[in-house]
């Protein structure tokens, strides 16, 4: 019996692969989302018929299991022909061939049964010989296209890239969420998650629910992941958190937060990074430790008007966003207003660290997988 991890191809019009133990050959749940058997008889001609073909090997066998255990070990076997042999137990033909899915292949012969593999190509994909792998569409990988893309830097490592521009909307379901989420991928510099879009021509009212900030909203200008999603996504492995800041004064930049994490709901979506820097050549100040520490907001859980923060932050400042003890200078969630007289509006320090009033922020996620 096999006891290690083995391969064979299938046939379904084209080759394709499977990687599958052998505890796996009658449940066969070659991933979560596979389930089907390794091999499966000819519809309407699946008694007493076998592919009249030269075996390249034969063996006397206790069960089917064994005839399939024997096949996968062998990756010249693309199919068996399986016989009751009068000593006891069963003969295991491993043939080279299928026979294409057609009946007509096939020859009659009493107590035998053919038994050629099924198309493991999940959502479209074909097998592509010349790599040995699964090709696979829209937004699916894995070695049989069963899953989708954790985040968009797993779709750009695998070879996603725009179409007429950079960005592209796909859908992805990171490790142990419970639900796909759509999302707009920045495919450049090795693939960004948005997180956030926002722009003072298109305001919106940012005083939302705590259900509305963890599941997400998308307006024609603008656009929040949900804490829900960004909680899953910054959980894979290391990630790079990215806010771009424009507005008055000189306030046009970028600045990175290293190993960021967002906690799970239970732990109020707690914001956390391990350290952070400025973009090399256009930079913004660090907005989440702007002013006196009380109002830094590095392990500070989120808050809004309907789960407020002990010291009201989310009330007064009329927006959901992570707080201290003290409200945060830099609530990147409040109303955008540039105007001189314009007061308690969305602010980010500058690259001098002048905190200026903001009119546009774009912020995004990356994982180094």
């Amino acid at each position: 019996m096999m006891d290690i991890t083995a391969r064979i191809r299938f046939q379904a019009g084209s080759h394709v692969p499977v990687i599958c133990s052998l505890f796996l050959l009658f449940d066969c749940s070659c991933s979560s989302e596979f389930r089907g058997e390794l091999f499966t008889a000819m519809s309407g001609c699946s008694e007493g018929v076998i592919l009249p073909v030269s075996p390249v090997n034969s063996d006397v066998v206790a069960s089917a299991r064994q005839c399939l255990a024997n096949c996968l070990e062998d990756s010249s076997c693309m199919s068996v022909n399986l016989c009751e042999d009068p000593r006891g137990g069963q003969v295991c033909h491993r043939l080279s061939e299928t026979s294409n899915r057609s009946c007509s292949d096939l020859q009659a012969a009493v107590g035998c049964v053919f038994l050629e593999p099924v198309n493991v190509c999940q959502h479209g994909g074909t097998f592509n010989d010349a790599l040995s792998k699964c090709d696979c569409y829209d937004d699916f990988t894995g070695p049989y296209c069963e899953r989708r893309y954790r985040d968009c830097s797993e779709a750009y490592k695998y070879g996603m890239r725009g179409k007429t521009s950079d960005h592209r909307i796909i859908s992805i379901q990171p490790l142990n969420a419970p639900a796909e989420y759509e999302v707009e991928c920045f495919l450049a510099f090795e693939g960004w998650t948005v997180v956030e879009e926002r722009r003072s021509s298109c305001q919106n009212d940012y005083n939302k629910t705590w259900d509305e900030y963890k599941t997400g909203w998308t307006t024609p200008c603008n656009r929040w992941l949900g804490l829900d999603a960004l909680h899953y996504i910054s959980n894979h492995g290391i990630a790079n958190f990215d806010i771009y800041a424009g507005g008055s004064g000189a306030l046009s930049g970028q600045y990175y937060y290293y190993n960021f994490k967002i906690d799970n709901e239970a732990n109020g979506y707690a914001l956390t990074y391990t350290g952070s820097y400025k973009h090399f050549s256009k930079a913004s100040g660090n907005g989440f430790e702007y002013g006196v520490a009380t109002k830094h907001i590095n392990g500070q859980r989120f808050a809004t008007w309907d789960r407020p923060d002990p010291s009201g932050c989310a009330i007064c400042d009329g927006a959901g966003w992570w707080y201290g003890p003290d409200c945060s200078d830099t609530n990147l969630h409040k109303k955008f207003d540039t105007s001189v007289s314009a007061a308690n509006m969305a602010q980010w320090p500058d690259n001098n660290d002048v905190l200026e009033k903001v009119s546009f922020v774009k912020t995004e996620i990356r994982v180094f997988w």
